[in-house]
């Protein structure tokens, strides 16, 4: 189909006959197939409509996470890698502690070994 990102080889022999025939429209079927395959002897794929990468120096100062500042600082570790979600939504801690409490979840075990 026209949707499929994907084809088989024998989908793009066909293709490639299919097309080989249209260009060379005096040829046979085969003396077509053989033109074509001249044509592309030896050649790399072209992507077309890909623009380069710019190097500019405004451009590496606006990309470069160590200049962020505020909110938009705090979405990048270190090594410039993104936090995800965690560096996008303050995270809520509903455990009941106190922030910077050392001895969470300790609570059941001093009662515990109280008893």
């Amino acid at each position: 189909g026209k949707s499929c990102w994907t084809i088989t080889f024998e989908q793009f022999k066909e293709t490639f006959e299919e097309l080989s025939k249209k260009r060379f429209k005096d040829k046979s079927s085969e003396g077509a197939v053989c033109e074509v395959h001249r044509l592309i002897e030896g050649k790399a794929p072209i992507i077309s409509g890909v623009m380069k990468a710019i190097s500019s120096p405004t451009v590496s100062q606006l990309t470069d996470t160590t200049k962020f500042m505020g909110s938009h600082k705090e979405r990048f570790d270190p090594s410039g890698k993104g936090k995800s979600k965690v560096g996008r939504v303050d995270l809520v801690d509903e455990s009941g502690y106190v922030p910077g409490y050392k001895h969470t979840g300790t609570y059941d075990q001093k009662v515990q070994g109280g008893k």
